[in-house]
């Protein structure tokens, strides 16, 4: 009887699908800015992360909370590399440079970098799936 109970956890660990598939959802955490002088202010930071119409990229519609209500920021494309388990987008920056969003998937938290111009490190965030 031991060796099916074996066999019934691994499909059901099979069943729970990969990374990639937990990627959808909402996630909150913080948004540090690393450039003080800069424009950029430290926030509460809400992604709501779906799988985009052509199957092959992530809809990333990243927002912030200000005095307890949700502020739409943007949305952008983001794309999943299952051998790293990084979800990045690209996008461009208020003076039209390269923006990069970089964030490592560990599970139900995501730790992530806005880089912009493969140079300045600007923001560090930190976000956990909520649903």
């Amino acid at each position: 009887m031991l060796p099916m109970l074996a066999l019934i956890h691994a499909a059901d660990c099979s069943a729970q699908g990969s990374t990639k598939d937990n990627i959808e959802g909402t996630w909150k955490g913080t948004s540090l800015c690393q450039v003080k002088s800069s424009p950029c202010h430290d926030e509460n930071a809400i992604y709501h992360i779906s799988k985009a119409a052509n199957g092959e990229t992530y809809t990333m519609q990243m927002n912030k909370i200000v005095n307890g209500v949700e502020e739409e920021m943007g949305a952008s494309e983001g794309v999943y590399n299952e051998t790293k388990h990084t979800l990045t987008t690209i996008t461009k920056d208020r003076q039209g440079r390269a923006a990069v969003w970089l964030f490592k998937v560990e599970g139900k938290q995501m730790h992530g970098t806005l880089t912009i111009d493969d140079k300045t490190l600007y923001r560090v965030i930190e976000v956990r799936k909520v649903d």
